[in-house]
């Protein structure tokens, strides 16, 4: 049975074909990565996701130099594209960038976020927790990215700097480690209590507690997820995380 392919796509030579093609390539592995089913370490095949998705091989290469940049993805010679396996002192220096940037973020969102982006926020969390509750599972869930609590922290910060830092530059690499964290058995849970506390702060206009809150969440991130590195024996692995991190990030 011929597959039918909609309008939009229909000439191969479009530049917005090609655009369309990889945005759809990009959406699919991140999802592949975040879900677990393309682990830290592993290599992406192009081959396989082209013939996968039906398309060209072309898209994947663009989809994959995108993930790289974007430090969510390392090219290792002989060898092609995986997905970024942080070590400890990768987690530790991401995880100290976060609760800077992030603490911060919390102070300054406390202050500048509007009424309705307050209540926002606070719906946000009900709607994770019934969704939680819902599929009876302690994994944090993952969504869109006005679902996400620390982009919508982020967004309300109104610091652009900060944006272009954790919510473009690293936020792959962050969303990967959260992804990892947020899976782990009672971790969810925890979490999502955390982001309640500094949700509160920020929507009273408490803003050195809610940076206070938002470093403490950081912190216990991280302390988690290390744990369960040292626990899944990931600590050895070889495909660091700074292989893949935007040159610039490190040299501003």
């Amino acid at each position: 049975m011929e597959k039918t392919v909609n309008s939009d796509l229909q000439d191969p030579g479009s530049p917005r074909t090609g655009t369309l093609l990889a945005d759809r390539v990009l959406t699919f592995l991140r999802t592949e990565i975040y879900e677990g089913r393309l682990a830290p370490g592993d290599r992406i095949n192009e081959l396989e996701v082209s013939q996968k998705l039906g398309i060209s091989r072309g898209p994947v290469r663009e989809a994959i130099r995108l993930l790289s940049s974007s430090g969510l993805v390392a090219y290792e010679a002989n060898v092609g594209a995986r997905v970024v396996s942080p070590d400890e002192n990768d987690v530790a220096q991401l995880y100290d960038v976060r609760e800077a940037l992030e603490s911060t973020a919390a102070r300054l969102a406390a202050t500048h976020m509007t009424a309705v982006e307050r209540e926002t926020l606070l719906r946000t969390l009900d709607a994770h927790d019934a969704q939680m509750t819902e599929a009876n599972s302690n994994s944090y869930p993952r969504g869109s990215a006005d679902w996400d609590f620390h982009l919508l922290i982020l967004k309300g910060a109104r610091n652009d700097v900060i944006w272009r830092i954790c919510g473009d530059e690293l936020r792959d690499v962050f969303s990967l480690l959260r992804s990892r964290h947020g899976s782990s058995p009672r971790r969810g849970r925890r979490a999502l209590q955390e982001h309640r506390w500094i949700a509160e702060a920020v929507a009273a206009g408490h803003a050195d507690l809610a940076a206070a809150l938002m470093a403490q969440h950081i912190r216990a991130s991280r302390d988690n997820l290390l744990a369960a590195m040292r626990r899944d024996g990931e600590t050895d692995r070889r495909t660091p995380v700074r292989a893949g991190i935007p040159r610039q990030v490190f040299e501003r």
